[in-house]
């Protein structure tokens, strides 16, 4: 009966078992719904067991949805799925099954990020490390375990000091606990297969069919398991290379555009009909995406009807983000539309500032989506305490946190000779300036605190854009932040959050004045109830999500595309990152399922910006 809910298209798919097939489908076109289907025509029409079927997912979410689907269209037990998971999920059962191959012990544990973090201080102290190369050798040992040959990747790429000593000492840890961290899970499979191939065998064995969503998401590693496991051409993967945006993770849309070739017996279905976005939508992305010279192509089409999409640029990001907030107004108030049906979709975190500050003064109610508030941001409130210490002598929890930031010596033990030093109503602040006075703490730890209290003096009756620029470079601030950065992206986009403070504070003539504006924003968005107001995300973070209004903002040359993937001239182009780009783009604007509204700034941070290239491919010449 679950058949005849599909469409023609997605009927034939589900019922293809003749070799391995390929569902490449555009947004909005059911490929879950197809999926979940093809698994119930295998249990209940062709009489495949359900504890042979390994379907992948690629969260634990997915996992649970689809498993309720197949209990309600299939009438069987969830449990009786069992193999119904994540990729990491899956592997894991394999995993500890076998782990005292690799020299573990049953049972084997998983140690998660807070785990992992702790293991990885503990080496960065050995190796005597400044902690702030804390996330950025979390992601090296990620990106090399991923990278499927992790000396190889630390050789090449390895920017950390002694990043080979941090890896080989924070492995020994996991070993030391019988444990392993989430990108082990995947690596030690893969070398479980291909070394121990009677094992392979029980496993190719085990599974009558496999299926995989998401499959442009599929790393190089999650390949090889699949290539390992597959048996006798029983293989369908799902997914869209229009929508793989993930390349700084690792995931390689390749896997998925090069299966034909990889499985030349493959069938190739397209799901081509989108059934959430009205046709000027549609018609819109595909354009935008036709010019993607790496791709599967595919027409996509939708036979809703709808306005056409909106496209405006505006003097300056603040006029921007007040055309916005006043159109938000008019969609919830004049339309009726709900504020969580409303979405505001940028390339970076930076861009949020003048819309919060929009939202606020418009009455709206806002969420911010996979991030944080402008202002709750790490080296933005690092700088602000700077500033609150400068002008508020008795804030004690700003001093505390800025006076090892960056790091000068000043440890715990000489915070707590500080706080000894207290009488009465005495401030830390003024604590440390009569410790240094009665020599109870000395030398270098005194000579750097006596700098820290001089750097705060002389910025006190500065503009704030002054000051912040003070306290920048008279603390090599940016050296600090590049150390506590994930990765070179990870530092660019803090470096654009500090550069659009900076900014931003040249509107106000006294650090009270930017501090108290800057307070009654960061108020609004920590007073929200986390459940009602318009999203306010990155695209990435609105990935798998659906709006029946968004705006794409920002649609700025550097911007999207990102400034990375764009040389001085045609040939230093990144082609790879641009098409990357050019899918971000497309994943933004496929959120939307009735009305969706592009907007650019002639003018941002006080440079002048050139509107991206993306908004002249989404329309007919």
């Amino acid at each position: 009966m679950h058949l005849e809910s599909l469409s023609t298209v997605q009927r034939e798919a589900a019922c293809y078992i003749s070799g391995p097939v390929i569902i490449t489908a555009g947004a909005g076109s059911g490929k879950t719904r197809t999926l979940t289907g093809k698994i119930a025509y295998l249990v209940n029409s062709l009489g495949f067991s359900p504890d042979k079927i390994l379907a992948i997912t690629f969260t634990n979410k997915a996992a649970d949805e689809m498993k309720g689907r197949l209990k309600k269209i299939t009438g069987r037990g969830i449990d009786e799925f069992p193999w119904v998971r994540t990729f990491h999920s899956a592997c894991f059962k394999i995993l500890k099954e076998h782990c005292q191959l690799f020299g573990y012990a049953k049972p084997l544990m998983i140690h998660d990020t807070s785990q992992q973090k702790m293991h990885l201080k503990k080496v960065l102290a050995q190796l005597n490390l400044d902690s702030g190369y804390l996330n950025a050798a979390a992601a090296m040992i990620s990106r090399a375990k991923n990278s499927g040959h992790p000396h190889r990747y630390l050789d090449l790429s390895g920017r950390l000091p002694r990043s080979r000593e941090i890896y080989r000492r924070y492995n020994e840890m996991l070993e030391s606990n019988n444990s392993v961290d989430f990108d082990d899970i995947l690596f030690l499979v893969r070398d479980l297969l291909k070394n121990f191939h009677g094992i392979a065998k029980k496993y190719r064995e085990s599974f009558d069919y496999i299926l995989i969503d998401e499959f442009q998401d599929s790393n190089a590693i999650q390949n090889q398991i699949v290539e390992l496991l597959v048996r006798d051409g029983n293989l369908t993967v799902v997914g869209d290379d229009y929508q793989s945006i993930y390349r700084f993770r690792g995931a390689d849309p390749c896997h998925f555009i090069n299966f034909p070739e990889n499985y030349p017996d493959a069938k190739v279905f397209r799901l081509e009909e989108n059934f959430r976005s009205t046709a000027p939508i549609v018609e819109a992305s595909d354009l935008l995406i036709s010019h993607n010279c790496t791709r599967i192509e595919k027409r996509c089409f939708s036979r809703r009807s709808g306005p056409p999409v909106e496209r405006l640029q505006l003097a300056n990001a603040d006029e921007e983000a007040w055309w916005v907030a006043d159109k938000c107004w008019k969609c919830l108030n004049l339309d009726g539309i709900p504020l969580e049906d409303i979405a505001i979709l940028c390339r970076t975190k930076f861009i949020s500032l003048p819309f919060e500050r929009a939202l606020r003064a418009a009455g709206l109610p806002y969420l911010m989506v996979g991030a944080q508030g402008f202002f709750q941001r790490r080296e933005v409130q690092d700088i602000h305490a700077y500033l609150v210490c400068a002008v508020n002598v008795h804030d004690d929890i700003s001093f505390e946190r800025i006076i090892n930031i960056p790091r000068r010596g000043i440890g715990p033990g000489t915070v707590k000779k500080l706080y000894a030093c207290k009488e009465r109503d005495m401030s830390l602040q003024e604590a440390a300036r009569k410790a240094i006075r009665t020599g109870v703490v000395s030398g270098k730890v005194a000579a750097n605190l006596n700098t820290l209290l001089l750097l705060l003096d002389s910025i006190r009756h500065e503009k704030p854009e002054s000051a912040m620029r003070t306290v920048i470079e008279e603390t090599s601030y940016e050296r600090h932040l590049q150390d506590f950065s994930d990765d070179e992206e990870d530092f660019a986009g803090r470096k654009d959050n500090i550069k659009q403070m900076i900014f931003d504070a040249s509107s106000k003539s006294t650090i009270p004045d930017y501090l108290e504006d800057a307070a009654l924003i960061r108020d609004d968005q920590d007073l929200s109830d986390k459940k009602t107001g318009i999203r306010l995300s990155t695209i990435h973070g609105a990935k798998g999500l659906e709006f029946r209004i968004v705006f794409v903002v920002a649609l700025e040359e550097g911007l999207l595309p990102h400034r990375r993937s764009i040389g001085s001239d045609i040939e230093q182009q990144d082609k790879e990152g641009i098409e990357e780009e050019r899918r971000l783009m497309y994943v933004a604007m496929t959120r939307a399922s009735e009305r969706l509204y592009l907007t650019c700034a002639m003018q941002r941070r006080g440079e002048t910006m050139l509107p991206s290239r993306f908004l002249n491919e989404y329309r007919r010449d």
